[in-house]
């Protein structure tokens, strides 16, 4: 199916997001309606994107892979928004990563050619799911992670039941102790390399080497732990049997995460094999990036000397919500909770403050201490003039699980007029 058929979905005021008055009219026709989130013509809360930062962001990003001689499999989990990852694609990434099966299934029914499912391959359905997209997909290519020799062997064995067309790729993932999966030692990828070397080349090709850095051990603390991994990985890498080499164009070599991902690159870059090494990250949020976690981290690499990374990126995603009760000083409850913004990895940042039909209004000294289900709490000077009824925009912390909470989220103009819109497929 093509992205531009998603433009033909109906949406009506069923839809979070939607104005309940709106009668029922296609996606593609929602910036022809002259809706404005400042002039209450949607409601709230209201999960919004940017469009202008949404494409400095592209740019930017663009521009250091290029820099650098990079590749990206942006991971798709981060939106799940078909839309974006045909702009991503269009804008030259080499493929796109999903997290699940099922993400994969997504990715390829909207026409996505290359895909790296960014995790085990493992379960009799997953497998025969795979296999048969590559049967119906001649120009698919599908590569997964691998970290034992059990893995192996049940992919192997799931695929003698419901053969594929032709292999499927597989990348050998390096861990750390206390970390997550992969293989923890050299001898344990000595292990599973033999039996790649091993396995029914039909069934089962080697592609290369992958690690995810977000999950290291004392990353909160400093990013030194970054780049022992990064180095464990290039040392395994390097160590790999020549015999699993043979026959392939290019090397696989993957990691990246959205914070720490020029680290990666620089230690990754030094891996020097006999067959050509491709790099790719699979950072995902640095499409929208946010106001919070990613946000820090990425400026703590800019101001580092010693970091490759020295641009900034804008936050593409903010959550609107309306002030709904001041039941004490000091206290304000808004329209918005753990159904609308992420909380996982810090609440939202409250940035600014709008008073429908007066404009722009000071915003104060604002925290947002506590979520639940459907309210935000925020804590106010005790002689603050916020008002039930005025509008707060707040930033976001990890996108990941911003988008996982709406369905429809309108692309707005600076100005906040509603040029379009995207759809997530979680």
């Amino acid at each position: 199916m093509l992205v531009s058929g998603i433009e033909d979905t109906i949406l009506d005021g069923r839809t979070k997001g939607v104005p309940g008055t709106a009668p029922p009219f296609r996606l593609g026709d929602i910036a022809a309606k002259g809706w404005n989130v400042m002039e209450e013509d949607m409601p709230l809360p209201l999960l919004l994107l940017k469009r202008s930062n949404l494409d400095y962001n592209a740019e930017v990003f663009g521009d250091y892979l290029t820099a650098h001689n990079l590749s990206l499999a942006p991971h798709g989990k981060t939106t799940m928004a078909p839309q974006i990852f045909d702009e991503q694609l269009h804008n030259g990434a080499w493929g796109i990563t999903a997290a699940t099966v099922q993400q994969a299934l997504v990715m390829h029914h909207y026409g996505v050619k290359r895909i790296l499912l960014g995790n085990q391959l493992i379960g009799k359905s997953a497998v025969a799911s795979v296999s048969a997209m590559l049967h119906r997909d001649e120009e698919l290519e599908f590569y997964c992670f691998v970290d034992s020799p059990a893995q192996l062997a049940l992919i192997e064995r799931h695929l003698q039941a419901a053969p594929p067309s032709r292999p499927i790729r597989v990348l050998l993932e390096v861990g750390i102790p206390g970390g997550r999966t992969g293989v923890r030692t050299r001898d344990q990828a000595s292990a599973l390399a033999e039996a790649i070397s091993q396995a029914d080349p039909a069934l089962i090709r080697f592609a290369g080497v992958a690690a995810f850095e977000g999950v290291v051990p004392g990353i909160a603390d400093s990013a030194d732990p970054v780049a022992e991994y990064a180095q464990s990985v290039v040392d395994i890498a390097s160590t790999l049997p020549g015999k699993l080499l043979g026959g392939l164009d290019e090397f696989i070599l993957t990691g990246g995460g959205s914070a720490h991902f020029d680290m990666i690159a620089r230690a990754f870059a030094t891996l020097s094999l006999p067959v050509p090494v491709r790099i790719v990250l699979r950072s995902g949020c640095y499409v929208t990036n946010d106001s919070g976690a990613y946000f820090a981290a990425q400026e703590a690499a800019r101001k580092d000397p010693a970091r490759d990374w020295t641009s900034t990126l804008k936050p593409a995603l903010e959550v609107w919500a309306y002030v709904q009760s001041r039941p004490e000083p000091g206290l304000a409850l808004l329209t918005m909770g753990k159904r609308d913004a992420p909380y996982d990895a810090g609440l939202p940042v409250p940035f600014a403050r709008f008073v429908p039909g007066k404009g722009t209004a000071p915003l104060g000294e604002t925290q947002i201490f506590a979520m639940n289900d459907q309210h935000a709490f925020v804590r106010l000077p005790k002689d603050s003039d916020w008002q039930v009824g005025d509008m707060i925009g707040s930033g976001i912390s990890h996108p990941c699980t911003a988008f996982d909470k709406w369905r429809f989220i309108p692309v707005v103009s600076d100005d906040y007029d509603v040029t379009g819109g995207i759809l997530t497929e979680f």
